[in-house]
């Protein structure tokens, strides 16, 4: 299988360090997906994460566009996407406004509209309930949205395999992980993701141009 090459899109995507950054953006997040959601089965169905990650999309833009946004999912015709946000930091509850703005008008583009989770490093959650350990699980290393095919729904941590693989289960496993994590397997969980976190800073901090 061919190596996952990200999209790049948005106001920056012409810069002559676009490639490089995104390239280190779709590392971090295979990071994020390997270490944190592979290594924890917080999904049963990725084996491979860059299958997983269906086309990889990164937005160039200091703040999320919303247009922009909106065109890059429909060009990238795939029925699982990963769209980030690497140079965007907006308040968690923005982003997850922007989402839910951004699937109201997604509308109509797709035959059956698909299914879609909001990422942030800030979402608000805890270690005291399955419905809120979901944020907690959902802190990735940078704002993203993850579209997978309508009808699939995952309770927790959603990433997408294959659509065969979806339809055959769709399972709320957001109580199976809170069961299966309470006590040292979060704990060593979240210590995972802040050295994932300090990596991606360090990774981002020599692309000084591009962050502005």
């Amino acid at each position: 299988m061919a190596a996952l090459e990200p999209m790049i899109r948005g106001k920056l995507a012409s810069h002559p360090d676009a490639p490089a950054f995104a390239a280190e953006v779709l590392r971090v997040h295979r990071r994020y997906a390997t270490e944190i959601v592979q290594a924890h089965a917080l999904c049963p169905f990725v084996r491979d994460v860059d299958v997983a990650f269906g086309k990889f999309c990164v937005m160039l833009d200091h703040e999320p566009d919303l247009d922009a946004t909106r065109e890059a999912v429909i060009d990238a015709k795939s029925n699982v996407l990963h769209v980030v946000f690497p140079l965007a930091l907006p308040p968690s509850n923005v982003f997850e406004r922007f989402a839910s703005t951004l699937l109201a008008r997604l509308q109509g583009a797709f035959a059956e509209a698909p299914v879609m989770a909001a990422f942030h490093p800030e979402l608000v959650g805890d270690r005291d309930a399955a419905h809120r350990l979901v944020g907690l699980l959902r802190r990735a290393p940078d704002p993203f949205v993850q579209f997978i095919p309508a009808g699939v729904h995952e309770g927790g941590t959603v990433f997408a395999s294959s659509v065969e693989e979806f339809e055959a289960s769709a399972v709320d496993r957001s109580e199976l992980n809170f069961q299966k994590l309470r006590g040292e397997p979060i704990e060593a969980l979240l210590t995972r993701a802040q050295e994932i976190r300090a990596d991606r800073d360090r990774a981002y901090a020599r692309f000084a141009d591009l962050r502005g």
